[in-house]
C-alpha cells in the first residue's frame, strides 16, 4: 500500500440538495455584487479591476458581478496533488482521499507534570515535526507553534526551515503575514525540490490564508497569497466566520459569509495568475453563547464545517474545510472527546484535508500527549471509513465451505494475509487488565507523553542534502 492509499475512503456523502447549495451560493454572489468586500491589499484590487470588478478607491470596497465571479472560478484547477519532498509522500487531491494536518500558530507548551504552561521555542518545531515525520496517519507538517527564542521578523522562515530539515511529508505554512515572507519560502522551497519552474509543478508547499470576518481581506495575508498564486503554491483559503460574532447566528447564514470571502480571495488569486491552485477551506465555529468565545468544539461547528465541504462540492474545489482541535482549555479528556466527534462527520462529506492534530485552547496550546492522542483519534477515523470491499477473494465463499460448521478460521493462510489490514493502535496497550498493573498502570496521557519523548529521541527523518540545507540557511540570512 502506498502512503497515499492509507488514506483512501469511501465516496463522499451529500448532506445538502443541489438546490440548498445553490441558494447560498447565489446569496453570496448577491453580498459580492451589491455589498462588496474590502480589500486592503492593493495588488488584489488593481489585479479585480483589470478583470472587471468595480473598485472604489476610497473605501477599498470590491463589487464582482455574478458573471465575472463564474467566468474566474472557472480558471481554478480541480485536482491537484500536494506533494512531499519526495514522491512517496504526494497526496493527491482527487476526492477519494482524506489527509490530516497538524495544527499551527501556538503560542505556549503544557507541561503535564506541573500543569503549567511555558512560552514555544524553534526546538518544540524541530520535535513536533520529528513526531509528525513518524505518524503514520499524520499527512502534512505545519509548524505548530511561534518560536519565541527566535526574533519575530525571521521566525516564519526559522520554523519553516527546521520542517524541511525534518520530515519528508509535505509542508503547510500558516503564518505568513508579508509578500516578502512568502517570496523567501517560495525562495527555500524551490531549493527543495530543485527550481521555481519545479515547484510550479510539485507543490511541496502550500499555504493557510485567512480572511478576516466579515467581508475583509486585508492587506499582508492577501499580498502574500498574490506571492503565492504567481509560484502556484496552493493556497487554503480559511474563513473562520464565528456564528453570532462576526457571521449570523445561523448556519446557513454564516455559510454565506464564507463563501463570499472564500469566492472573493479565489477571484483575486485567477485575476492576478489564472490557473493558481488553491482549497476552498474553513475552520468556522460558533461562539459560546455566554462569553462570545470560540467554541470550536460544538455540534454547530461540525455542521458549519459539513456546510463549507458542500460549498466546495458545489463549486467543484479542492477542499480544506474543518478539522479537530478542541476549544477545551487545557489537553486531556474533553478536548480528546471533542476532537473525536469533530472528525468522523467530515471524512463521511469529503473534506480533503483538515488541520487540528495536537493543539488545545483555540489552537494555541501545544501539547505533545495530546498530539499523540489526537493522531490515534485520527487513524480510527479514517479506518473507519473505508470502502467495503465485495470481491469474489473478499466474500470467500470456497474458504467458507472448506471450514464448515463449528470450526475457526485462524489456521487458515487467508486469514494470515488479511489480518495485516486490520487496524493497530498506535499508543495503547490492547493487553490484559494484569499486564497494565505490572507496567504501573500508567494512565493514557502520561503513556502518551512516554512514548512522544521515545519516538523524538529515536526517529530519524530522512535528512535534506547539506547543500539544499545550506540554501536554506542562506536565504533565511539574507531575510
Amino acid at each position: 500500500m502506498s502512503f497515499a492509499d492509507r488514506f483512501r475512503v469511501m465516496e463522499p456523502k451529500d448532506f445538502m440538495n443541489d438546490s440548498d447549495r445553490k441558494k447560498i451560493h447565489d446569496a453570496a454572489l448577491n453580498v459580492l455584487e451589491t455589498t462588496g468586500i474590502k480589500v486592503h491589499s492593493s495588488v488584489a484590487r488593481e489585479s479585480l479591476k483589470r478583470a472587471g470588478a468595480v473598485v472604489d478607491e476610497d473605501t477599498n470596497v470590491v463589487k464582482c458581478p455574478a458573471d465575472l465571479v463564474g467566468a474566474l472560478l472557472k480558471k481554478i484547477p480541480s485536482k491537484i496533488v500536494l506533494a512531499g519532498r519526495t514522491e512517496e509522500y504526494d497526496l493527491p487531491l482527487d476526492r477519494r482521499h482524506q489527509y490530516h494536518t497538524t495544527d499551527g500558530c501556538g503560542i505556549s507548551v503544557w507541561n503535564d507534570e506541573t500543569k503549567t504552561r511555558r512560552k514555544s521555542t524553534l526546538e518544540d518545531i524541530r520535535k513536533t515535526a520529528v513526531l509528525g515525520d513518524w505518524m503514520p496517519y499524520l499527512s502534512i507538517y505545519e509548524p505548530m507553534v511561534v518560536a519565541h527564542d527566535i526574533s519575530s521578523k525571521s521566525h516564519v522562515l526559522k520554523g519553516l526551515e527546521t520542517a524541511m530539515e525534518n520530515t519528508t511529508k509535505h509542508i503547510e505554512t500558516e503564518s505568513t503575514t508579508t509578500p516578502e515572507e512568502a517570496r523567501a519560502q517560495v525562495e527555500m522551497a524551490a531549493a527543495v525540490v530543485g527550481s521555481k519552474d519545479e515547484l510550479k509543478e510539485r507543490h511541496y508547499l502550500s499555504a493557510m490564508v485567512c480572511t478576516v470576518s466579515p467581508l475583509i481581506l486585508d492587506e499582508g495575508a492577501t499580498d502574500a497569497a498574490m506571492v503565492w498564486a504567481e509560484n502556484h503554491v496552493p493556497v487554503h483559503i480559511t474563513g473562520m466566520a464565528s456564528m453570532g460574532l462576526t457571521g449570523p447566528a445561523t448556519i446557513a447564514g454564516s455559510l454565506v459569509v464564507n463563501h463570499v470571502e472564500t469566492m472573493a480571495l479565489a477571484c483575486a488569486m485567477q485575476a492576478h495568475e489564472p490557473g493558481s491552485p488553491l482549497l476552498y477551506g474553513s475552520v468556522q465555529s460558533s461562539m459560546d453563547p455566554k462569553t462570545g468565545a470560540y467554541n470550536s468544539g460544538s455540534p454547530e461547528t461540525i455542521l458549519i464545517s459539513i456546510g463549507n465541504v458542500e460549498m466546495a462540492k458545489f463549486l467543484d474545489l479542492p477542499c480544506s474545510a474543518g478539522g479537530i482541535g478542541g476549544s477545551s482549555r487545557i489537553p486531556g479528556l474533553r478536548v480528546s472527546i471533542e476532537n473525536s466527534v469533530l472528525c468522523s462527520p467530515l471524512i463521511t462529506a469529503g473534506s480533503e484535508v483538515m488541520n487540528g492534530i495536537g493543539l488545545a485552547d483555540g489552537s494555541t496550546l501545544l501539547s505533545y500527549e495530546q498530539m499523540m492522542l489526537d493522531h490515534e483519534i485520527v487513524g480510527l477515523a479514517i479506518n473507519s471509513q473505508k470502502d467495503i470491499e465485495v470481491s469474489d477473494e473478499a466474500i470467500s465463499l470456497d474458504l467458507i465451505k472448506k471450514v464448515g460448521i463449528g470450526r475457526n478460521y485462524l489456521s487458515e493462510m487467508h486469514t494470515l494475509k488479511r489480518v495485516r489490514e486490520f487496524y493497530l493502535p498506535t499508543l495503547w496497550d490492547m493487553s490484559s487488565f494484569e499486564s497494565w498493573v505490572e507496567g504501573g498502570k500508567k494512565d493514557l496521557f502520561a503513556a502518551a507523553g512516554e512514548k512522544a519523548e521515545k519516538i523524538i529521541s529515536s526517529h530519524m527523518p530522512e535528512k535534506l542534502d547539506a547543500s539544499v540545507s545550506n540554501k536554506l540557511k542562506q536565504i533565511v540570512k539574507d531575510f
